[in-house]
Protein backbone atom coordinates (compact mmCIF):
# COMPACT_ATOMS: atom_id res chain seq x y z
CA UNK A 1 0.00 0.00 0.00
CA UNK A 2 1.28 3.47 -0.86
CA UNK A 3 1.52 5.66 2.19
CA UNK A 4 -0.55 8.84 2.49
CA UNK A 5 2.67 10.91 2.55
CA UNK A 6 3.61 9.53 -0.89
CA UNK A 7 0.19 10.41 -2.25
CA UNK A 8 0.57 13.90 -0.81
CA UNK A 9 3.99 14.28 -2.43
CA UNK A 10 2.54 13.36 -5.81
CA UNK A 11 -0.27 15.85 -5.35
CA UNK A 12 2.19 18.57 -4.42
CA UNK A 13 4.24 17.74 -7.50
CA UNK A 14 1.23 18.11 -9.77
CA UNK A 15 0.13 21.32 -8.12
CA UNK A 16 3.52 22.94 -8.67
CA UNK A 17 4.40 21.96 -12.24
CA UNK A 18 5.66 25.14 -13.90
CA UNK A 19 4.23 26.08 -17.25
CA UNK A 20 6.53 27.88 -19.68
CA UNK A 21 7.62 31.00 -17.86
CA UNK A 22 9.97 31.80 -15.06
CA UNK A 23 9.08 34.28 -12.37
CA UNK A 24 11.61 36.74 -13.74
CA UNK A 25 10.49 39.09 -16.48
CA UNK A 26 10.73 37.60 -19.98
CA UNK A 27 13.60 39.47 -21.57
CA UNK A 28 12.04 39.70 -25.03
CA UNK A 29 8.53 40.79 -23.98
CA UNK A 30 8.16 43.98 -25.99
CA UNK A 31 11.34 43.88 -28.05
CA UNK A 32 10.67 44.99 -31.62
CA UNK A 33 13.17 45.08 -34.45
CA UNK A 34 14.17 48.39 -36.03
CA UNK A 35 12.15 47.28 -39.07
CA UNK A 36 8.87 47.05 -37.12
CA UNK A 37 6.14 49.37 -38.37
CA UNK A 38 2.63 49.56 -36.92
CA UNK A 39 1.35 51.03 -40.17
CA UNK A 40 2.83 48.03 -41.98
CA UNK A 41 0.98 45.72 -39.58
CA UNK A 42 -2.34 47.51 -40.20
CA UNK A 43 -1.78 47.35 -43.96
CA UNK A 44 -1.15 43.60 -43.73
CA UNK A 45 -4.30 43.08 -41.65
CA UNK A 46 -6.41 44.85 -44.28
CA UNK A 47 -4.69 42.86 -47.02
CA UNK A 48 -5.92 39.54 -45.59
CA UNK A 49 -8.05 37.41 -47.91
CA UNK A 50 -9.38 33.88 -47.76
CA UNK A 51 -8.40 31.09 -50.15
CA UNK A 52 -11.20 32.19 -52.52
CA UNK A 53 -9.78 35.71 -52.71
CA UNK A 54 -12.52 37.33 -50.59
CA UNK A 55 -11.20 40.26 -48.56
CA UNK A 56 -11.65 39.92 -44.79
CA UNK A 57 -12.14 43.68 -44.46
CA UNK A 58 -14.15 45.64 -47.00
CA UNK A 59 -13.17 48.97 -45.45
CA UNK A 60 -11.16 50.51 -42.63
CA UNK A 61 -12.42 49.80 -39.12
CA UNK A 62 -11.33 52.55 -36.76
CA UNK A 63 -12.31 50.61 -33.64
CA UNK A 64 -10.05 47.73 -34.67
CA UNK A 65 -7.27 50.16 -35.57
CA UNK A 66 -7.43 51.59 -32.05
CA UNK A 67 -7.32 48.11 -30.48
CA UNK A 68 -4.34 47.03 -32.60
CA UNK A 69 -2.44 50.27 -31.99
CA UNK A 70 -2.73 49.68 -28.26
CA UNK A 71 -1.85 46.00 -28.60
CA UNK A 72 1.41 46.78 -30.42
CA UNK A 73 2.33 49.90 -28.44
CA UNK A 74 5.91 49.13 -27.36
CA UNK A 75 5.54 51.35 -24.27
CA UNK A 76 3.07 48.81 -22.84
CA UNK A 77 4.63 45.65 -21.40
CA UNK A 78 3.16 42.73 -23.31
CA UNK A 79 4.40 39.33 -24.46
CA UNK A 80 4.50 38.27 -28.09
CA UNK A 81 2.30 35.37 -27.05
CA UNK A 82 -0.44 37.75 -25.90
CA UNK A 83 -0.11 39.80 -29.08
CA UNK A 84 -0.50 36.70 -31.26
CA UNK A 85 -3.73 35.45 -29.64
CA UNK A 86 -5.24 38.90 -29.12
CA UNK A 87 -4.60 39.89 -32.73
CA UNK A 88 -6.36 36.74 -33.92
CA UNK A 89 -9.30 37.54 -31.65
CA UNK A 90 -9.60 41.06 -33.12
CA UNK A 91 -9.40 39.74 -36.68
CA UNK A 92 -12.28 37.36 -36.00
CA UNK A 93 -14.27 40.03 -34.16
CA UNK A 94 -13.97 42.83 -36.71
CA UNK A 95 -13.80 41.03 -40.04
CA UNK A 96 -16.60 42.00 -42.41
CA UNK A 97 -16.53 38.70 -44.29
CA UNK A 98 -19.95 37.05 -44.13
CA UNK A 99 -18.72 33.47 -43.92
CA UNK A 100 -18.97 31.60 -40.60
CA UNK A 101 -15.91 29.53 -41.45
CA UNK A 102 -13.09 29.88 -43.94
CA UNK A 103 -9.41 29.21 -44.60
CA UNK A 104 -6.99 32.13 -44.70
CA UNK A 105 -4.88 32.79 -47.76
CA UNK A 106 -1.47 31.51 -46.72
CA UNK A 107 0.72 34.18 -48.31
CA UNK A 108 -1.08 37.17 -46.77
CA UNK A 109 -1.31 35.40 -43.41
CA UNK A 110 2.42 34.65 -43.19
CA UNK A 111 3.19 38.21 -44.24
CA UNK A 112 1.14 39.55 -41.30
CA UNK A 113 2.68 37.12 -38.80
CA UNK A 114 6.15 38.26 -39.85
CA UNK A 115 5.45 42.01 -39.94
CA UNK A 116 3.68 41.95 -36.55
CA UNK A 117 6.65 40.10 -35.01
CA UNK A 118 4.37 38.00 -32.81
CA UNK A 119 6.99 35.22 -32.88
CA UNK A 120 10.53 35.61 -31.55
CA UNK A 121 11.64 33.13 -34.21
CA UNK A 122 10.75 35.04 -37.37
CA UNK A 123 11.18 31.92 -39.54
CA UNK A 124 8.59 29.94 -37.58
CA UNK A 125 5.53 31.37 -39.44
CA UNK A 126 6.90 29.86 -42.65
CA UNK A 127 6.28 26.40 -41.14
CA UNK A 128 2.54 27.14 -41.19
CA UNK A 129 0.70 25.53 -44.11
CA UNK A 130 -2.93 26.43 -43.35
CA UNK A 131 -5.06 28.51 -40.94
CA UNK A 132 -8.75 27.75 -40.45
CA UNK A 133 -11.25 29.94 -38.58
CA UNK A 134 -14.73 29.02 -37.36
CA UNK A 135 -16.99 31.91 -36.27
CA UNK A 136 -20.29 30.09 -35.75
CA UNK A 137 -20.04 31.42 -32.20
CA UNK A 138 -18.95 35.02 -32.78
CA UNK A 139 -18.14 35.48 -29.09
CA UNK A 140 -15.93 32.41 -29.04
CA UNK A 141 -14.11 31.86 -32.35
CA UNK A 142 -11.97 28.77 -32.86
CA UNK A 143 -8.77 28.51 -34.90
CA UNK A 144 -6.85 25.54 -36.23
CA UNK A 145 -3.29 26.05 -37.45
CA UNK A 146 -1.68 23.40 -39.67
CA UNK A 147 2.07 22.88 -40.18
CA UNK A 148 4.28 21.46 -42.91
CA UNK A 149 5.31 18.49 -40.75
CA UNK A 150 3.73 16.00 -38.33
CA UNK A 151 6.00 17.30 -35.56
CA UNK A 152 7.15 20.91 -35.30
CA UNK A 153 9.24 22.24 -32.41
CA UNK A 154 9.37 25.90 -31.36
CA UNK A 155 12.28 26.48 -28.99
CA UNK A 156 11.57 28.84 -26.10
CA UNK A 157 13.86 31.86 -25.74
CA UNK A 158 15.47 30.94 -29.10
CA UNK A 159 16.53 27.60 -27.63
CA UNK A 160 19.37 29.20 -25.68
CA UNK A 161 18.12 28.84 -22.13
CA UNK A 162 14.47 27.87 -21.93
CA UNK A 163 12.53 29.05 -18.89
CA UNK A 164 13.83 27.90 -15.51
CA UNK A 165 12.64 27.91 -11.92
CA UNK A 166 13.78 25.92 -8.88
CA UNK A 167 10.84 24.07 -7.30
CA UNK A 168 10.25 20.74 -5.61
CA UNK A 169 13.98 20.16 -5.06
CA UNK A 170 15.02 20.44 -8.71
CA UNK A 171 15.58 22.92 -11.50
CA UNK A 172 12.42 22.87 -13.61
CA UNK A 173 13.07 23.87 -17.21
CA UNK A 174 10.60 24.47 -20.08
CA UNK A 175 12.56 24.11 -23.32
CA UNK A 176 10.16 24.07 -26.26
CA UNK A 177 6.63 23.87 -27.58
CA UNK A 178 5.87 20.72 -29.57
CA UNK A 179 3.11 20.78 -32.18
CA UNK A 180 1.75 17.52 -33.60
CA UNK A 181 1.01 18.46 -37.20
CA UNK A 182 -1.42 21.18 -36.17
CA UNK A 183 -2.84 22.84 -33.10
CA UNK A 184 -6.24 24.30 -32.32
CA UNK A 185 -7.68 26.65 -29.70
CA UNK A 186 -10.67 28.83 -28.90
CA UNK A 187 -10.65 32.51 -27.93
CA UNK A 188 -12.96 34.66 -25.84
CA UNK A 189 -13.07 37.92 -23.94
CA UNK A 190 -13.10 37.81 -20.12
CA UNK A 191 -13.69 41.38 -19.01
CA UNK A 192 -10.81 43.34 -20.55
CA UNK A 193 -8.70 40.20 -20.95
CA UNK A 194 -8.47 37.71 -23.81
CA UNK A 195 -8.38 34.01 -22.95
CA UNK A 196 -7.13 31.20 -25.18
CA UNK A 197 -8.46 27.76 -24.20
CA UNK A 198 -9.34 24.24 -25.39
CA UNK A 199 -5.83 23.70 -26.80
CA UNK A 200 -5.26 20.51 -28.75
CA UNK A 201 -2.16 18.89 -30.28
CA UNK A 202 0.44 21.02 -28.50
CA UNK A 203 2.65 20.27 -25.48
CA UNK A 204 5.41 21.97 -23.52
CA UNK A 205 8.59 19.88 -23.54
CA UNK A 206 11.15 20.23 -20.77
CA UNK A 207 12.49 18.83 -17.50
CA UNK A 208 9.91 18.89 -14.72
CA UNK A 209 9.31 16.84 -11.59
CA UNK A 210 10.48 16.55 -8.00
CA UNK A 211 13.43 15.43 -5.86
CA UNK A 212 13.29 14.47 -2.23
CA UNK A 213 10.86 12.08 -0.56
CA UNK A 214 10.05 10.74 -4.03
CA UNK A 215 11.77 11.35 -7.37
CA UNK A 216 9.53 11.97 -10.36
CA UNK A 217 10.57 13.11 -13.83
CA UNK A 218 8.10 14.61 -16.30
CA UNK A 219 8.90 15.82 -19.84
CA UNK A 220 5.54 16.75 -21.37
CA UNK A 221 2.97 19.22 -20.01
CA UNK A 222 -0.16 20.42 -21.80
CA UNK A 223 -1.67 23.88 -21.37
CA UNK A 224 -5.44 23.94 -20.90
CA UNK A 225 -6.02 27.70 -20.94
CA UNK A 226 -4.21 31.05 -20.77
CA UNK A 227 -5.92 34.28 -19.72
CA UNK A 228 -3.79 37.28 -20.72
CA UNK A 229 -4.10 40.21 -18.34
CA UNK A 230 -4.43 43.37 -20.38
CA UNK A 231 -1.64 45.90 -20.11
CA UNK A 232 0.78 43.55 -18.37
CA UNK A 233 3.07 40.58 -19.05
CA UNK A 234 1.08 38.42 -16.65
CA UNK A 235 -1.32 35.59 -17.42
CA UNK A 236 -3.44 33.08 -15.54
CA UNK A 237 -2.33 29.68 -16.81
CA UNK A 238 -3.97 26.29 -16.30
CA UNK A 239 -1.96 23.19 -17.21
CA UNK A 240 -1.61 19.48 -16.47
CA UNK A 241 0.65 16.56 -17.28
CA UNK A 242 0.15 15.64 -20.93
CA UNK A 243 -1.15 12.33 -22.23
CA UNK A 244 2.01 12.25 -24.33
CA UNK A 245 4.03 11.89 -21.11
CA UNK A 246 2.48 8.50 -20.34
CA UNK A 247 2.92 7.28 -23.91
CA UNK A 248 6.60 8.22 -23.84
CA UNK A 249 7.79 7.53 -20.27
CA UNK A 250 6.98 4.94 -17.63
CA UNK A 251 5.08 6.11 -14.53
CA UNK A 252 3.03 4.58 -11.72
CA UNK A 253 -0.69 4.09 -12.17
CA UNK A 254 -1.23 6.51 -9.29
CA UNK A 255 0.49 9.38 -11.09
CA UNK A 256 -1.62 8.71 -14.17
CA UNK A 257 -4.80 8.60 -12.11
CA UNK A 258 -4.08 11.80 -10.23
CA UNK A 259 -3.13 13.74 -13.37
CA UNK A 260 -6.52 13.01 -14.92
CA UNK A 261 -8.17 14.91 -12.05
CA UNK A 262 -5.79 17.73 -11.14
CA UNK A 263 -5.04 20.85 -13.15
CA UNK A 264 -2.33 23.30 -12.06
CA UNK A 265 -3.25 26.99 -11.93
CA UNK A 266 -0.64 29.75 -11.72
CA UNK A 267 -0.42 33.51 -12.28
CA UNK A 268 2.85 34.33 -13.97
CA UNK A 269 4.65 36.10 -16.81
CA UNK A 270 5.07 34.07 -19.99
CA UNK A 271 6.21 34.29 -23.58
CA UNK A 272 7.58 32.24 -26.47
Amino acid sequence: MIKNSTRLSLLLLLLTIPVFASYSKPDQSTTKSTEFSLNHVLDDVYALVDTEGVKLFKEENKEMDKELMELFDVSILRSKLEQFYTMLFYISKYTSIEKDEFVFDLQSTIKLLISSEVFTNREFPRRISNVYLSRHNRECPSYKVFFDSDRVVLDLKNGKYGYEIFREGMLQKAKALVFYGSFSFCLRKKGENVEAFDFEDVDIYGSFGSRGFINVDVNYVSVKSVEFHKGSEMALVKAKVSKKEFKTNEHTWLLYLVTRCICDKSFQPLDW
